[in-house]
C-alpha cells in the first residue's frame, strides 16, 4: 500500500498532508512531474527480465522504453535499532530522467525539486516503478530490517551517472515512519 506525505512552505517537521488513496496520489505525483506504476514482479530477480518487463510496462503508458539499466541496494537501520528521522544529505541525488524500480523491501522515496520549498515521502513497496524527472532531488530510505534492492532504468547511458545534490531540503525533513 503506498502512502504519500506532502510538506509544504519549508514546514519540514510536519506534513501538510497524508494521502492514502491511490488515485489521490497519483494526481499529487502527476503535478510534480512524477509518475507511479506498479509492475507485477516476476519469480526471479534476473535483471534483464525485470527490464523487459518494466520496459513494456513503460512503453504501454507511451513512454520511450529504457535500455539501460543500473542495480543498486542499500540495507535499512537493524529492525531492533532507531530509524534515522532524516536523510543523510550524502544520500540525495538529483535525477538525470530516469525510472526507479523497487524489486525487493520497503523503503520512502523522497523527492523535491530542485531546491523548492516543497517535498513528498512515498512509501514504496516491491514492483513499484516510479518516473523521476529532469533535475529532481531524490533519495531513497530503506524501511528498518529491510534491505532495499531497486533498478535506475533509463533509455540513455549517461543518465545513469549519480549526481550527488549539492543542497537540498530533503536532508531538513522529518521522515515518517510510514
Amino acid at each position: 500500500m503506498n502512502i504519500l506525505a506532502m510538506y509544504e512552505a519549508q514546514q519540514w517537521h510536519c506534513p501538510a498532508r497524508v494521502l492514502t488513496h491511490l488515485d489521490d496520489i497519483s494526481l499529487a505525483l502527476d503535478a510534480q512531474g512524477i509518475a507511479l506504476l506498479h509492475l507485477e514482479l516476476p519469480a526471479t530477480e534476473n535483471t534483464a527480465e525485470l527490464l523487459t518487463q518494466s520496459a513494456a510496462l513503460i512503453t504501454s503508458q507511451g513512454n520511450s522504453a529504457p535500455g539501460f539499466v543500473l542495480p543498486q541496494q542499500r540495507k535499512g537501520e537493524p529492525g531492533y535499532a532507531q530509524a534515522p528521522s532524516q536523510l543523510d544529505a550524502d544520500d540525495v541525488q538529483v535525477s538525470n530522467g530516469q525510472w526507479l524500480l523497487l524489486y525487493n523491501g520497503q523503503a520512502r522515496l523522497c523527492f523535491a525539486a530542485n531546491a523548492g520549498d516543497s517535498a513528498l515521502v512515498l512509501a514504496c513497496a516491491p514492483g513499484d516503478l516510479v518516473w523521476l524527472p529532469q533535475d529532481m532531488h531524490w533519495a531513497i530510505a530503506p524501511a528498518a530490517g529491510s534491505c532495499c534492492r531497486w533498478l535506475l532504468l533509463t533509455d540513455s547511458e549517461t543518465a545513469l551517472n549519480v549526481r550527488p545534490a549539492q543542497r537540498s531540503n530533503l536532508s531538513e525533513l522529518q521522515l515518517l515512519d510510514i
